[in-house]
This record gives structure tokens, C-alpha cells and sequence, in this order.
């Protein structure tokens, strides 16, 4: 048996989608097949989908029956149209030449599978135009659906290649409302954070410019409702994505607050630990501040964290080093600190001591010569 070989044939394409375990060699040397699909993205319940792609038969490749081509869709009413010339068109524009045969079929769960006889093949190699035009089912709301798949296989040695358009996601307008109401809870809890920010002097104004943008995407979809589904649901993505940029600049503008914080509050420590200030309070507030330091290194590995709860934390430890530092500027007590009882010891011994001498002199009849 030989094997069927797959070349992509350049495509003029308005949109193009990469095939993916595909064994066919497309005119770049790389292993991929490229089809156009119209429209792109995600598609709306009764669009009208078109998609193609340009393959090569070499020669005989069919001959013994033993290899096959099978198209796959999952539109509703799809009709699979054909197009085969005659020879290797890789390096040539098809567009004005005149297809030897044209095959029209329906294409069923079971896809469509033309005969090698229909085909024509012959010793010569084939070039092969797939197209295929459907209708988006209103069974496929809410699913991700291939408009063309292109099967190869080979019996009895079991061989498969395949190649297809990548997925697009199929809107379903029973679930509009449900995400309009997330995205206003997400926007809710967004304003809410950046106060907080705000309150910390955190410059906030590119996480303020996509939330604005979030907002204004969503009225939109709003306004257009379930009526117009399409432009409602391409709103409504635009809202989550201007929304989800937002957030993720809101937590590096966290992250990078509570850096600060945590090199501030080190120098503090230092500084208190020089002057020899209460060293209970230095060695908690130096325990919490690098607590925060490890909760900061394990939430920058998730990606986008909510660090909200830390950069509190942070903006506290700040707080409390400065309140520590200036005590013990401004106490001539505080800046002794903790050592403070072992000085009162030392010096109520060294009176009780003084004041046995003296009284023992006295009691043997006062100071000699000698003292």
C-alpha cells in the first residue's frame, strides 16, 4: 500500500486556522494544513459557516483501494463540494483554472467519503479543493464544534492523519443573562479593590482604563441583548477580557507594592536593631515580614493572585516599624528598650552593696586614715 501524501496548495484567506496531528506537509516544509473559515471566532446559533483547505494526492495513491479520504463537519446541513484538477497546482494559483471533476455531497454523522474511482485518480498527482458550507444547529449552543475535518486512512495497517479547523465555541443565548450578571459582580468587586488601592497611594490609572473600557463593552451587550446574540455575546467577551487585563494589573501593581514594603520594613528593622530598641517587638514585626515575603513568592507562581489580603498585611508591618522607630527616637526610655530591667537591677544592686558598706562603717565607729 502507499501511503497518501497531503501538500498544502497556498490559499488567499481572509482567515487562517492551523491543523493540528497532522501528518500532511504543507508548501513551507512544516507539518501544517491551512484552512480559511468564514466567519472566524465564535459563532451564533443558525450562522451560515463556510471553510476550506487545499490538499495534494500524489500519484496512484488511491489506486488499490486500500487508502481513503473522509470529510467531517459538525454543521448542521452541511454539503461538501470537491474540486479536483488534474496535476500538482503547489506552486501555481488554481483561481481561473477549470476543475476536471467536481463532487457534491452531503456530509452525514458518518462524514463523506469520495471513491478513489470518482476521484479519477490516475498516475498523475491530483490537487484537491475542499469546500464545505452548514448551518449552526441550535443543538450546539454552548458547545465547541469543527467546522472541517479531513480524514486519511489506511487499511489494513490501521494508519490515520488528520487535519481540522480548531474549535470555535457556539454562543448560547440561555446563558447571556447568567454572564452579564458575573461580569457585574467582577466590575463590582474591581471598584472596590482599587479604592483600596487607591487608599495606599497606588497608581491605579491603567487598571482604571481597562475597567472603564470593561464597562462600556458590556453596556453594549446589554443593549443589544439576546435579540441580537452575536453582537450581545462579542460585547460581552470583549467585557470579560478588558476585565480580566484589569485584574491582572491590579495584582502586579499589588505585587510590586508589597516588594516595597517588605524592603522597607527590613531597613527599619535594621535601624531599630542598631539602637538596640525592645527586641520582642523588632523580632515579631521581623517574623511577620517574612511571612509576607513567603506568602508573596508562593502567590507570584499562581499568575494572576488576589493579593489584597497580603498587601493589607504589608501596609500594616510598614506601619508599626515607623511607629517603633519614632518611639524610640523620641523616648530616651524606649531607645533602651527590653534591657531596661536588667539596668534597674544592676543599679538597685550596686546601691543595696554601697549603702551595706556605709552602714557597716558606721556601725564600727566611722572611716579610718585609710578610708
Amino acid at each position: 500500500m502507499k501511503k497518501i501524501t497531503y501538500i498544502l496548495l497556498a490559499l488567499l484567506v481572509c482567515a487562517t486556522f492551523i491543523g493540528t496531528g497532522s501528518a500532511f506537509t504543507a508548501l513551507d516544509g512544516s507539518s501544517s494544513v491551512v484552512f480559511t473559515v468564514e466567519p472566524t471566532g465564535s459563532l451564533s446559533p443558525n450562522d451560515i459557516v463556510t471553510a476550506s483547505t487545499t490538499i495534494l494526492l500524489s500519484a496512484n495513491s488511491m489506486a488499490d483501494g486500500s487508502d481513503s479520504l473522509t470529510v467531517y463537519s459538525d454543521l448542521g446541513n452541511a454539503q461538501c463540494t470537491i474540486y479536483v484538477y488534474k496535476g500538482n497546482y503547489k506552486n501555481e494559483a488554481i483561481a481561473g483554472i477549470v476543475p476536471t471533476t467536481t463532487l457534491q455531497s452531503s456530509v452525514s454523522s458518518l462524514g463523506y467519503s469520495p471513491s478513489a474511482f470518482s476521484i479519477g485518480y490516475t498516475k498523475d498527482a491530483s490537487t484537491l479543493r475542499i469546500v464545505i458550507t452548514g448551518t449552526v444547529s441550535e443543538n450546539l449552543k454552548g458547545k465547541s464544534i469543527t467546522v472541517l475535518k479531513i480524514l486519511q486512512g489506511g487499511t489494513p495497517s490501521g494508519e490515520l492523519s488528520t487535519a481540522s479547523t480548531q474549535s470555535q465555541y457556539v454562543y448560547n443565548p440561555d446563558d447571556f443573562s447568567g454572564n452579564v450578571a458575573v461580569a457585574e459582580e467582577r466590575i463590582a468587586s474591581l471598584e472596590s479593590r482599587i479604592s483600596t488601592y487607591i487608599g495606599y497611594d497606588i497608581d491605579v490609572s491603567d487598571v482604571t482604563t481597562n475597567l472603564q473600557s470593561a464597562k462600556t463593552s458590556l453596556a453594549a451587550a446589554k443593549s443589544a441583548g439576546t435579540a441580537d446574540i452575536s453582537v450581545a455575546s462579542k460585547n460581552l467577551e470583549a467585557a470579560t477580557t478588558s476585565l480580566t487585563a484589569a485584574e491582572k494589573a491590579l495584582s502586579l501593581k499589588g505585587l510590586a507594592e508589597i516588594q516595597v514594603n517588605i524592603d522597607e520594613v527590613n531597613t527599619l528593622i535594621k535601624k531599630l536593631q542598631e539602637m538596640g530598641w525592645d527586641t520582642n517587638k523588632v523580632t515579631n514585626l521581623k517574623s511577620d515580614n517574612t511571612n509576607i515575603n513567603t506568602d508573596v513568592l508562593s502567590y507570584k507562581s499562581i499568575g494572576t493572585p488576589l493579593v489584597d489580603d497580603i498587601l493589607v498585611r504589608s501596609e500594616t508591618a510598614v506601619s508599626l516599624a515607623h511607629e517603633y522607630l519614632e518611639s524610640a527616637n523620641t523616648s530616651p526610655l524606649a531607645a533602651i528598650g527590653s534591657i531596661l530591667p536588667i539596668i534597674i537591677v544592676i543599679v538597685v544592686a550596686v546601691v543595696v552593696v554601697f549603702g551595706a558598706i556605709i552602714f557597716i562603717r558606721r556601725r564600727r565607729g566611722g572611716w579610718d586614715e585609710l578610708g
